[in-house]
């Protein structure tokens, strides 16, 4: 016995960044100077270079490291952030129920970043569920179990536990 499952499913890609798919996925990008911050973001289809394929999305930007004038529930200030949303353009769900976790190729830089997903659970709309990636410079796959995300609302951990259904 080799440690492995008798049968594995292939890897399935949810987005390619190809150049000829580009109608398949809506991408969208946030960052707190919808309230008042100083981050920046863009997102482009690019030369992927050392990413190990032709193109790639690029995601990049500045993280304002400061504390924002706009006050938020139970004080303080928001910190910067810079968010990328990819939805499929045929808002079709992506059905993972065959698959124990998500492998996302990404060029580090030695900083934590959270990977949110959602799912269609009528009754927590405003529910996210984070992972979390960290690791040296440099590109690697990074791979995240569905087990390892915890929910969340609003940025901030839920008391209770909720499980990511990816069924």
């Amino acid at each position: 016995f080799d440690g492995k499952p008798e049968s594995v499913p292939p890897v399935r890609r949810i987005f390619d960044f190809d150049g000829a798919s580009a109608a398949t996925y809506v991408a969208s990008v946030h960052t707190d100077r919808e309230w008042g911050g100083r981050s920046r973001a863009t997102f482009r289809v690019g030369a992927a270079g050392a990413s190990g394929s032709d193109v790639c999305g690029v995601f990049e930007g500045f993280i304002d490291k400061g504390v924002s004038k706009v006050q938020i529930k139970g004080g303080g200030g928001r910190m910067g952030f810079a968010m990328l949303q990819l939805r499929r353009a045929d808002e079709a769900e992506v059905g993972c129920e065959d698959y124990e976790s998500l492998a996302l190729r990404a060029n580090g830089d030695g900083r934590l970043y959270a990977v949110s997903l959602r799912n269609s659970v009528p009754l927590a709309p405003n529910i996210a569920y984070q992972g979390f990636l960290a690791g040296d410079r440099g590109w690697r796959t990074f791979e995240l179990p569905f087990t390892s995300f915890v929910a969340t609302r609003g940025g901030k951990m839920l008391g209770q536990p909720r499980i990511l259904d990816v069924a």
